[in-house]
C-alpha cells in the first residue's frame, strides 16, 4: 500500500535508490501521507517518537552511529519549529538529516487556518539546503519535485549536512493506492578522488624547518587511516599532538588531557612551550583554556585542514593558510622522516604531563569526598571495554576531558556542534537502537529531567545504561560565577531542585537504583552493566559536598 500522492511516491522512491532507509516520524494529520507511504513500504525502518525535539536528537543520534542520513517526518505548524534545536546541532556537528516538514497549501497560510505558519525556508540559516515542493502532478511539476529532491539528498550526502525538505499538502491526505504511480529519475554524483594540493615550497620549507609544531584535533569523525599517520608523525621530537574526548583520534603518544596540561599556565610557561607552527584539524574546541591561549600568545602560522567549511575556520583569529583538502593528503605531501630536526619541544610537553600526571593522581588518591570529582573518576575506570559512552554538556565533558586513564576501546560522544544540554538523552538513545554495544549515557541532573521526554520511546534496548549525577542543579555556573555576583542573583542561573529520577524510571519501567556513598557506587557498578530485561539508571546523590570548592582546590593543586 502506497499513499496516493506523486510527490510522496517520488521522494519514497529516490531515497530508495539512494540507500536511506532509516525514518523518524512524529505523529499528526498533514503528514499522513508520508506516515503512511514509509510505514506501509517494507523497504523502510520507521520510528515513531511524539515530542518532536525528542526526535530530532533520536534522528541524529541514529546517524551518528550509522554514518548516513537520517530522515525525520513532522506536522504542520508549530511541531516543526521543535526541530529547530536539532537542526543547529546537525549542521555544527557535520550529520546528515533530512527534516522534512509537511505544509498547508500556501494560499491558506495568514487566513486564520489552524496549526498554519511560515515553514519554507525557516531553517535556512543552519541547512545546506531547503527547498519548497510543488503539489503540481502534472509531467512538469513531476520533473521539478524529483530535480529538487535529488540535488537537495545529494547535497546531503556530500556536505554531511541537514537539509529541509517542505512539502504542501492539500487534502485529501489519507488516499492509498497499491501501484507506484511514478518512476522518478535518479541523478548521482561523482566526488572528485584525485584531488591533490600543489608542490607548496614556501609552506614545506616552513613547515620542515619548525622545531616547535602543534597539531590540534577537535571534534572529528572515527578515521583510522588518519588515526594511523598520526601515530607515525607522533614519534617526531618537533611534533605535539592534542586531542580532544569528540575528535575519536587516539595514540599513546597523544596529548589527550588538554586542561590537565594548562590549567594555570604561566605566560612565560606558555610562551616557551607555545608552538610556532598551530596545525588544526576538526571543529569546535571543548577547551577553553587552549582557545584562550591560542588567542592570546598565538603561533606564528595558523594552518587549518578539512573540507568541511564554506567560511574561513578563524577560531584563534591569526589563521594564515586554509588548506581545503583532506588531512591525510597533506600529511603524504609534507610528512618525511629524512627531515626530522633534532628538538626537545616534545619532550618539553612530555615533562608538563608527567609532573601534571603525577599531582592528578596525588590529589584523587588523597581527596576522600563523595564529590562529583571523585565519583566521575571511579565511574569513568569503570566504563566497561568496547562499549559507547555518551556524555552530557556542561561539566560531564569536561571532567570526562581532564582524566588521563581513557580506553582507546571506548568511543565517546558529546553533542558538541552547539553545545545545548538539551537533547543528550534522545541522541544517545538514538545511537544505541542500532549499535550492537552497550550504550553508556553520563549526564547531569538538569540535562537530564530536560530532556526526560526522551525516555517515552519504545525502541531502547535492555543494554542501555543511564549515570545520573545529581548534584542539586547547574554547578557549573556555581563554579564560575559564585564569588562574582549576590546569591540571590546566582539562584537565577543554577536550577536548585529537590527532584529524583525514581518516578520517572517508574513510568517508564526501567530498573533504578540510587546511590550517595562511595562504598554503595562501587557494588553498584560492579553489576551495573549485567544483562537486564530492561534499561537502567543509577543516580548518584552527591548534593552534601560542595562540588564547585572541591573542583577548584583539584584545578589549583595540579597547576
Amino acid at each position: 500500500m502506497y499513499s496516493k500522492k506523486k510527490i510522496v511516491q517520488s521522494l519514497g522512491e529516490i531515497m530508495r535508490a539512494k540507500s536511506i532507509y532509516h525514518v523518524v516520524i512524529s505523529p499528526g494529520s498533514r503528514n499522513a501521507p508520508i506516515i503512511i507511504h514509509f510505514t506501509q513500504n517494507v523497504s523502510f525502518k520507521t520510528y515513531s517518537i511524539v515530542d518532536e525535539r525528542c526526535a530530532g536528537f533520536f534522528a541524529l543520534g541514529i546517524a551518528q552511529k550509522i554514518k548516513r542520513p537520517v530522515v525525520l517526518s513532522s506536522t504542520s505548524g508549530s511541531a516543526t519549529v521543535n526541530y529547530y534545536p536539532a537542526v543547529t546541532e546537525a549542521f555544527y556537528q557535520n550529520i546528515p538529516l533530512i527534516f522534512i516538514t509537511a505544509d498547508r497549501p500556501k494560499e491558506i497560510i495568514d487566513v486564520g487556518e489552524g496549526q498554519t505558519i511560515h515553514q519554507e525556508k525557516i531553517f535556512q540559516n543552519h541547512v545546506e539546503i531547503s527547498i519548497q515542493l510543488t503539489e503540481d502532478e502534472s509531467n512538469l511539476g513531476l520533473w521539478y519535485n524529483n530535480r529538487l529532491i535529488n540535488e537537495s539528498i545529494n547535497r546531503c550526502i556530500e556536505k554531511k549536512k541537514p537539509i529541509h525538505i517542505n512539502i504542501p499538502f492539500s487534502e485529501p491526505l489519507y488516499e492509498t493506492t497499491n501501484y507506484l504511480n511514478v518512476q522518478p529519475k535518479i541523478i548521482h554524483t561523482i566526488k572528485n578522488h584525485l584531488e591533490k594540493p600543489k608542490y607548496y615550497k614556501k609552506e614545506k620549507f616552513i613547515w620542515n624547518k619548525s622545531k616547535k609544531k602543534m597539531i590540534l584535533l577537535g571534534l572529528y569523525k572515527e578515521d583510522k587511516k588518519l588515526e594511523n599517520i598520526l601515530k607515525k608523525i607522533s614519534t617526531d621530537p618537533t611534533v605535539v599532538i592534542f586531542t580532544e574526548t569528540t575528535s575519536h583520534i587516539s595514540g599513546k603518544l597523544f596529548f589527550s588531557c588538554i586542561d590537565q596540561l594548562i590549567f594555570n599556565m604561566s605566560d612565560t610557561e606558555w610562551n616557551s612551550l607555545k608552538p610556532n607552527i598551530l596545525l588544526t584539524i576538526g571543529e569546535n574546541i571543548i577547551s577553553k583554556k587552549i582557545k584562550f591561549l591560542l588567542r592570546k600568545n598565538p603561533p606564528l602560522y595558523h594552518w587549518h585542514i578539512g573540507d568541511s567549511f564554506e567560511k574561513y575556520p578563524d577560531t584563534y583569529y591569526r589563521l594564515t593558510t586554509y588548506w581545503k583538502i583532506k588531512p591525510e593528503i597533506f600529511f603524504q605531501k609534507f610528512y618525511n622522516k629524512k627531515n626530522l630536526y633534532l628538538s626537545n619541544y616534545r619532550y618539553k610537553w612530555e615533562n608538563v604531563r608527567k609532573k601534571r600526571r603525577k599531582k592528578n593522581n596525588f590529589f584523587l588518591r588523597k581527596e576522600k569526598s563523595f564529590s562529583d570529582l571523585k565519583v566521575l573518576f571511579s565511574i569513568f575506570k569503570s566504563i566497561p571495554n568496547n562499549s559507547i559512552l555518551q556524555l552530557g554538556n556542561s561539566t560531564i565533558i569536561r571532567y570526562y576531558q581532564l582524566f588521563d586513564q581513557k580506553k582507546y576501546s571506548i568511543q565517546s560522544y558529546c553533542n558538541r556542534g552547539t553545545s545545548g544540554i538539551e537533547g543528550s538523552v534522545s541522541t544517545a538513545i538514538g545511537y544505541s537502537v542500532n549499535s550492537q554495544k552497550r550504550v553508556t549515557l553520563i549526564i547531569g541532573d538538569i540535562s537530564f529531567y530536560y530532556d526526560s521526554n526522551a525516555l517515552w520511546n519504545n525502541y531502547i534496548p535492555n543494554h542501555f545504561r543511564i549515570i545520573l549525577i545529581n548534584n542539586g542543579g547547574g554547578n557549573i555556573f556555581r563554579f564560575l560565577l559564585e564569588n562574582k555576583i549576590p546569591k540571590n542573583i546566582l539562584n537565577f542561573f543554577e536550577t536548585k531542585h529537590f527532584f529524583t529520577a525514581k518516578k520517572i524510571c517508574e513510568m517508564h519501567n526501567w530498573n533504578y537504583n540510587i546511590v550517595s556513598n562511595h562504598f554503595s557506587l562501587k557494588r553498584s557498578l560492579n553489576f551495573f552493566w549485567n544483562k537486564t530485561k530492561k534499561p537502567s539508571l543509577l543516580e548518584i546523590n552527591t548534593k552534601k559536598s560542595n562540588n564547585s570548592k572541591i573542583f577548584k582546590k583539584y584545578l589549583s593543586y595540579i597547576s
